[in-house]
């Protein structure tokens, strides 16, 4: 039912009589023009939506633009994300929702997108009948290094944090769309992901105070080591400050969208008239897709983001693209109503 993530036809247009829009961010990695700027990509778009981060020091703003405006018919629309408040982006891109029945296919390029911001876009599209092409550019390896890892680890003392691919929490932040008050003052089963700032899943545990947490990890055959080191560093945090229920981990490739929605799918059949299910997208770009697939299937999902204070600019992934991939959704406003349906969920 879910549609395979594939790498063929990434650039090649078969469908050049349909309306298209993209929708892309800006990003201070050079991975963000790595589909866009390709001399093999031959769409053009009908209209275009840059989502500009603010409050980023380091920027790809001008060179996006640049390379956006050779495939685009008209003159690409900036739509500004304010991480530490998504709801006023939230609420922005809602108001043109209704233009997107306009165009039979939307692209949206995640490479470099917030996964705050992929869930409020997958969201704001769940009445859209056309084609959805999700575009992800893997990087050929992601921060940090090993060897920063291993000597930052050898540095540690008691009471230090690791936080080694971004600093500092923010707060934790929710939108209007992906909340929910149903089930509020049950007890709350955690889905949460593990990543290299320690601080995320900490800030989400004091705020949320889960009766269960459920930790879902991801691995890459190129960087095997990245799974146990992520497993070392939060394991501290949930000694320090969990004391519910613990579920045994879950692992997913870091491109393995499908298993990642099945297992939460699975968390909520069994859970939903018992618990309040929280999904906190804190870990890879692609299995925040799933975790957006299942808040539309289920809009009794709520959603909770830990924001970082800042990002390590240094080191945070190759400029090197290893694969651009895509999902296909066809007919997305039926696909998720009959994806709801196979695995017997409330949508």
């Amino acid at each position: 039912m879910l549609p395979q993530m594939t790498s063929n036809n990434i650039y090649v247009d078969k469908r050049n009589n349909n309306k298209k829009l993209l929708i892309l961010a800006e990003g201070f990695e050079e991975r963000s023009l790595s589909w866009i700027d390709n001399n093999e990509n031959e769409f053009q778009f009908e209209q275009m939506y840059i989502c500009r981060y603010l409050y980023h020091i380091e920027t790809k703003f001008e060179k996006i633009l640049k390379s956006a405006k050779l495939h685009c018919y008209k003159e690409p629309i900036i739509l500004d994300y304010n991480r530490f408040e998504p709801s006023i982006f939230e609420q922005n891109i809602l108001s043109i929702s209704n233009e997107f029945s306009n165009y039979d296919e939307i692209f949206i390029d995640i490479s470099v997108m917030s996964k705050m911001l992929i869930m409020i876009i997958l969201f704001s599209l769940k009445q859209y009948n056309g084609t959805i092409r999700v575009i992800y550019s893997e990087p050929e390896l992601w921060g940090p290094a090993e060897e920063k890892y291993i000597s930052t680890i050898k540095a540690k003392t008691d009471g230090d944090w690791i936080s080694l691919s971004s600093l500092g929490i923010s707060d934790v932040v929710r939108t209007p769309n992906l909340s929910s008050v149903i089930m509020q003052n049950s007890p709350v089963f955690l889905v949460s992901f593990y990543s290299f700032n320690e601080l995320l899943l900490g800030a989400l545990i004091n705020e949320i105070s889960p009766s269960r947490l459920q930790l879902i990890s991801h691995s890459c055959e190129r960087q095997s080591w990245r799974e146990n080191a992520m497993n070392r560093i939060n394991s501290n945090v949930i000694k320090e400050h969990y004391s519910g229920e613990m579920e045994i981990d879950f692992s997913a490739n870091v491109l393995d969208y499908s298993s990642v929605f099945q297992k939460i799918s699975e968390i909520y059949r069994k859970n939903c008239y018992e618990y309040r299910i929280i999904i906190a997208p804190t870990g890879g770009k692609i299995h925040a897709v799933a975790c957006a697939l299942m808040k539309l299937c289920c809009p009794d999902i709520h959603i909770e983001y830990p924001t970082p204070e800042s990002y390590i600019f240094e080191d945070y992934s190759s400029e090197k693209t290893y694969t651009t991939h895509q999902i296909v959704f066809e007919n997305f406003n039926d696909f998720v109503f009959q994806l709801s349906n196979e695995y017997g969920l409330n949508g």
